[in-house]
């Protein structure tokens, strides 16, 4: 749906599914990359910590928060994020490669005053 520019109606069908079961860890999840995808990072992050409270060992939800963390400039809590998947799932390249490129960005960043 959202490739094809209808990230509204998506949102609205993972908010239904949701009110039928809230307890859907993967519902809440797609909805908060929905929400990530369309610039509702808040709301994304919110969405995130919800799948994680009903599955906390949802790798792929901690990486994503980690991103939408990064978004929002969150840094040492999206590191966080990144580092709690890799300890779920290992061998999770995508959390590995979203921690060294934030490393990578807190050693090029100016230093803050």
């Amino acid at each position: 749906m959202l490739q094809l520019g209808r990230g509204a109606e998506a949102i609205e069908q993972f908010k239904a599914a949701i009110q039928i079961k809230p307890d859907y860890a993967e519902a809440c999840y797609n909805l908060a990359n929905v929400l990530l995808e369309t610039n509702h990072v808040p709301e994304a992050i919110a969405q995130y910590q919800k799948a994680l409270q009903l599955k906390p060992d949802y790798a792929e939800a901690h990486n994503n928060l980690g991103a939408a963390l990064l978004r929002a400039g969150r840094l040492s809590e999206a590191a966080e994020q990144f580092k709690q998947a890799l300890q779920i799932r290992p061998d999770y390249t995508n959390a590995r490669n979203n921690l060294a490129r934030l490393q990578a960005l807190q050693k090029t960043a100016p230093a803050k005053n």
